[in-house]
């Protein structure tokens, strides 16, 4: 019973940081060696300089955009990857970062970017917002751990 317990643990924990790696890079979407997760811009908005400090339930709704966000992301990719090979850098804000990718691929980042831009906000977060809790987490590491502690527990909920 123990050993089923640690194996769901480290598999959430592995999941975590998955998601956390797609979000801590959505300044591109690419896929190398070192980022094994492709990830998507969604903005630019001004790099974090300072230490923020965010409710709990903003907390929870970055976590829960984060985990809404992932399957989609990861099936657009793979999707992408099908037409063109490597996944290119797309960024949601600089069209000219898809737009002459092939066939259909244009279409599946714009229709990607707008589903996130959606779930972002039905999370009650602006996409600036989210942009800039995602670089919060990768340069604040006590930060990155609150939102590690709530996806684990969004992901043994259940992600309620």
């Amino acid at each position: 019973m123990k050993t089923l317990f640690l194996v769901r643990q480290f598999l959430s924990q592995s999941l975590t940081i998955a998601i956390l790696s797609a979000c801590g890079s959505f300044i591109g979407w690419s896929q190398t060696a070192s980022q094994p997760f492709p990830s998507l811009s969604l903005g630019s908005a001004a790099h974090a300089q300072q230490s923020f400090n965010y409710s709990e339930e903003t907390i929870k709704n970055y976590a829960r955009a984060a985990l809404a966000l992932e399957s989609r992301r990861h099936e657009v990719a793979n999707e992408i990857k099908k037409i063109v090979g490597d996944v290119p850098r797309i960024v949601c804000d600089q069209p000219t970062s898809f737009s002459a990718l092939p066939g259909n691929a244009p279409q599946l980042a714009v229709s990607y970017c707008d589903q996130a831009k959606r779930i972002i906000e039905s999370k009650g977060l602006s996409v600036s917002q989210f942009n800039e809790m995602t670089r919060q987490q990768q340069n604040n590491p006590s930060f990155r751990q609150r939102i590690q502690a709530e996806i684990l527990q969004l992901l043994q909920s259940g992600g309620k």
